[in-house]
């Protein structure tokens, strides 16, 4: 069975909002948005591609900024035109569209509710899809920008990580450093999904985490670290992120992103 053929049977006893990181570990992303941490090599791009995989496959939207022209970068050859950025002024852009997409389906949604009666529906009520939008080292983009840019950009992260959530525009930021400077303590406080990968001197946990928390002390491999995610867990607790047959990957991607082509955001299923 090919790793595309295993990773579809995985899916079938999950929700199209729900990505399964191990056993036990769902992120559910009606509870909000990610924040992936950790250190050079620990494996961060890998458990990124494994999330993409998974929310492709589950017909979900991706919009992926990559201003490093990395890893993320290379999977505009299976997306649409627009759904991978790595410019400034084209991340920028597809930020704000992903707003406009949050507000579009807000409008949409407060109507229906009056209609029908319904009250605290969100976007899963709706059949509206996931739009997942991933930006990779986020905090050195957010620096590099000139005030003005930088100003709007914070201005529209900030809209997505408070409001995207009940319309299913979802944030996954994904850095070194999770500091404040980095990464403001609103944003990390409604990530319902945080991750630290590798090793830590203290200080990132407590950043990313929060205080008050002790830290087993061992040796981490690529792929292990700790995590936290909303209404599951009461303290940090050991994370095995899965692992991918890389010679398998293109044509794991290939399929899965190839659904991209065919979704439109504010069409429901």
């Amino acid at each position: 069975m090919s790793m595309y053929q295993k990773m579809t049977e995985l899916l079938k006893t999950t929700a199209y909002w729900e990505i399964p990181i191990q056993p036990g570990v769902v992120w559910d992303l009606r509870s909000g948005g990610a924040i992936l941490s950790g250190t050079t090599g620990s494996g961060k791009s890998w458990l990124s591609l494994f999330i993409i995989i998974i929310a492709a496959i589950k017909d979900n939207i991706l919009l992926l900024g990559d201003p490093k022209i990395s890893d993320l970068s290379t999977l505009s050859d299976f997306m649409p035109p627009g759904n991978v950025t790595w410019q400034p002024s084209d991340i920028c852009s597809m930020v704000e569209n992903a707003v406009n997409i949050m507000m579009q389906r807000y409008a949409y949604m407060k109507n229906e509710r009056l209609q029908k009666n319904l009250f605290q529906a969100d976007f899963a009520d709706f059949g509206y899809p996931v739009v997942l939008v991933m930006i990779d080292e986020l905090a050195a983009f957010i620096s590099s920008l000139d005030k003005k840019s930088r100003d709007s950009f914070e201005a529209n992260i900030k809209r997505l990580t408070l409001q995207g959530r009940q319309s299913g525009v979802i944030l996954c930021s994904i850095l070194q450093n999770p500091s404040t400077t980095n990464i403001s303590t609103e944003s990390r406080s409604q990530a319902a999904f945080r991750v630290y990968l590798g090793q830590s001197g203290g200080i990132e946990y407590r950043m990313l985490f929060g205080e008050g928390y002790t830290y087993p002390k061992r040796i981490y491999r690529p792929g292990e670290g700790l995590y936290m995610l909303a209404g599951k867990t009461m303290k940090p607790e050991l994370i095995q992120t899965p692992r991918l047959d890389k010679s398998q990957l293109q044509e794991t991607l290939k399929k899965a992103l190839k659904s991209q082509y065919d979704r439109n955001p504010l069409n429901k299923f």
